[in-house]
């Protein structure tokens, strides 16, 4: 009776505890965004089904990992320090798993303090710096390289350099095998129309470099905000040859220098857009934090810039009032320049992704989280620029809603069909019902999805299948967060379907992280 009694007992615990945990209205979501102090090497994972023996190399992905050191928190979720995981396809049917932290200086200083140091943060953090640590922040700068990681060739060594990035113009280099840091990269600014490296504050650049057509060259830019009334600000853009050469294409004058994440390149141009968010130098330094120091303008155009990249030509035309953080994809169809971009209305929703409001399950379902596709066509003999909103499907309602897009890259600048991205609060009520959805951009009602109840996705990205018969011919690589078990795993989706067809289970828990890619053969 005794035995029996506990075996009761125990099976009336456990169910209210499944049902407590069911009940919750999205039950592991601040998994997302809590501190996985864990750092492992070559972890084998086992997942249910053999693995293709074609899949071969390492998908390695920049996020965030630590939100608080000591006494001090991070309040706002980009200022986490980055952390880095990776999985290993051997060939062989077998797997690995790795993450660790990105040893930073800043990460490292901060960690023998058991402290927050005073470098110069997104927002800040909480208890707050004191006036002498803002003005350390500043003098230090920007040392988080915490949102993507790249590749670039470098010729002279015959070898390829791995780097992660934010949007500055400092980088890390980084071992692609072990995820160890090596050093902190700050290449020379090629600028050829400055007059002097005192006249101008050149930091802002992209997390998002693109591969120049034909090379093993890439494309970035800078901005370059001029301290020195009288004296205008520069955009520039910049051919990277190696992790530490780099090349100005073009470079031009501008009243106000805008914040922008991303772009676009063709086989002929580059095509950025240059939305209202102005930095305003005063309130930075007042404030050392850059969120305070950006001033959006809702009433203001949103210029967009065409490099002619054969002859360097410049050309500028406006918009109507959108801001963009990612581009997806861009191609030329006979004299027009096609642009598809993930815009909002605003950058408001950015300054929601407080580790506070996310943590928060009312605050976090209160903002609109829902990007808007767009499509954008140039026309640069009448110097005309019109877009057209892309609507989501009967079938797949807000498949229009995505941002994090990802593409066959096999696809770049040439005419595409398929985006695949994350869509945000797909009822309109929850942010955290999230899916992983496929936007058809040539045909109507074949938008697709992967959805499952309380889990969390993080960005895909597509691997094309050896075959290539369609340009949806392979497979997704999302690593997802089971919001019931707090637990990871990593989930390959077929890309034609949008189901998952094979999945491993992680050694610890992935906090969000924002973009990676797959380079194949790197193990």
């Amino acid at each position: 009776m005794v035995h029996t009694a506990i075996l009761f007992v125990s099976l009336v615990c456990k169910t209210v505890q499944a049902f407590s945990v069911m009940s919750e209205p999205d039950p592991g979501f601040d998994t997302f965004f809590t501190t996985n102090l864990e750092e492992m090497l070559d972890v084998p994972i086992q997942f249910d089904k053999p693995l293709p023996s074609w899949l071969r190399g390492t998908l390695i992905r920049n996020g965030l990992g630590m939100f608080e050191v000591g006494r001090r928190n991070f309040t706002h979720s980009f200022d986490a320090f980055g952390k880095l995981a990776s999985w290993k396809f051997y060939g062989n049917g077998s797997a690995s798993f790795s993450t660790n932290y990105i040893k930073s200086d800043f990460y490292k200083d901060s960690i023998a303090k058991d402290d927050i140091a005073p470098y110069l943060m997104f927002e800040s953090v909480k208890p707050s710096f004191n006036e002498f640590q803002k003005m350390e922040a500043l003098l230090r700068g920007i040392d988080n390289m915490n949102v993507n990681v790249y590749r670039f060739f470098n010729r002279q060594g015959n070898n390829y350099e791995y780097v992660v990035l934010n949007d500055f113009w400092k980088i890390y280099q980084i071992n692609p095998e072990s995820l160890d840091t090596i050093s902190s990269v700050t290449a020379d600014l090629p600028h050829k129309g400055h007059s002097g490296s005192y006249t101008f504050l050149s930091f802002l650049s992209t997390a998002h470099p693109l591969p120049e057509y034909g090379t093993s060259n890439h494309f970035t830019f800078v901005s370059s905000v001029s301290l020195i009334p009288g004296i205008k600000s520069m955009i520039s853009l910049i051919r990277i040859k190696s992790m530490e050469e780099r090349e100005e294409v073009a470079s031009w004058p501008v009243d106000r220098v805008p914040y922008m994440h991303s772009f676009s390149v063709t086989k002929n141009y580059v095509i950025i857009f240059a939305a209202p968010f102005f930095v305003n130098v005063m309130n930075m330094v007042r404030y050392a934090a850059p969120i305070k120091g950006l001033d959006w303008k809702s009433n203001e155009p949103t210029t967009v810039y065409v490099i002619n990249l054969k002859t360097k030509a410049v050309t500028s035309l406006e918009t109507a009032n959108v801001f963009t953080m990612h581009h997806v994809n861009a191609f030329e169809s006979g004299s027009e320049i096609i642009v598809d971009i993930s815009s909002y209305p605003s950058p408001s929703f950015v300054k929601n992704l407080e580790v506070s409001i996310l943590k928060d399950p009312i605050k976090r379902n209160l903002f609109d989280a829902h990007a808007y596709l767009r499509r954008y066509i140039i026309n640069l003999s009448k110097e005309s620029i019109i877009f057209e909103p892309i609507q989501g499907s009967r079938t797949v309602p807000f498949s229009h809603n995505l941002d994090l897009p990802t593409i066959n890259e096999n696809y770049r600048y040439k005419e595409y069909c398929f985006v695949y991205g994350v869509v945000l609060k797909i009822d309109n009520v929850t942010l955290s019902r999230e899916a992983i959805v496929k936007k058809d951009l040539c045909r109507d009602d074949n938008d697709k999805y992967w959805y499952v109840e309380n889990h969390y996705a993080s960005e895909a990205v597509f691997i094309p299948s050896p075959t290539k018969k369609t340009e949806d011919d392979g497979y997704l690589l999302v690593p997802i967060l089971d919001g019931y078990q707090k637990k990871s795993y990593i989930a390959i989706i077929d890309a034609v379907s949008m189901e998952i067809i094979n999945k491993a289970d992680l050694p610890t828990y992935v906090p969000f992280n924002l973009h990676g890619r797959f380079f194949d053969g790197v193990l």
